[in-house]
């Protein structure tokens, strides 16, 4: 479990659930993340393989609430191969957009993998259409390192951002 001043970041459970329902069948949510709605009956094995991989690895995907176990959204670090290095990614309920809790549940997932899980280089892609995303990028001090192909982004590609 990480905590920052407003969040606390802890390993994704089978209660997370509703919220990764709710924001699935979110049109607006799901635009920068590929687009696919997974059947609810489908979500509950892909928790349990999160659950399972963090378990295994001990870090993975994490969910985000705030101290009074309100559910935010989600943040995590994955083998990306694509990129051929530790991904980091978050996707919030939007709800909770322009609030800061990305930047900061992202900042403290950043600072967790590169200081305590020693991943070095952390990475992260994103579709330049999705401005508020890249600017949590930045400000938790990642540098644009190169722009890639990405079919399922709506832009057709991804700027990449880098940080060690």
């Amino acid at each position: 479990m990480l905590c920052g001043s407003r969040v606390i970041l802890r390993p994704i459970s089978e209660t997370d659930l509703d919220l990764m329902d709710r924001m699935n069948q979110d049109s607006e949510t799901m635009r920068f993340v590929g687009g696919i709605e997974t059947p609810r009956s489908q979500l509950k094995g892909i928790i349990q393989r999160l659950q399972d991989q963090f378990k295994s690895q001990g870090w993975g995907w994490m969910g985000v609430e705030t101290h009074q176990g309100e559910k935010l959204g989600f943040v995590f670090l994955r083998r990306c191969p694509r990129l051929a290095e530790i991904e980091l990614g978050y996707r919030f309920y939007r709800d909770y957009w322009g609030q800061g809790y990305a930047t900061e549940s992202a900042q403290l997932l950043l600072s967790h993998g590169l200081k305590e899980l020693h991943f070095n280089p952390v990475v992260a892609a994103v579709d330049p259409l999705n401005i508020a995303s890249e600017r949590v990028l930045q400000r938790i001090g990642m540098q644009y390192w190169k722009d890639i192909d990405w079919e399922t982004a709506p832009s057709g590609f991804a700027r990449c951002y880098k940080a060690s």
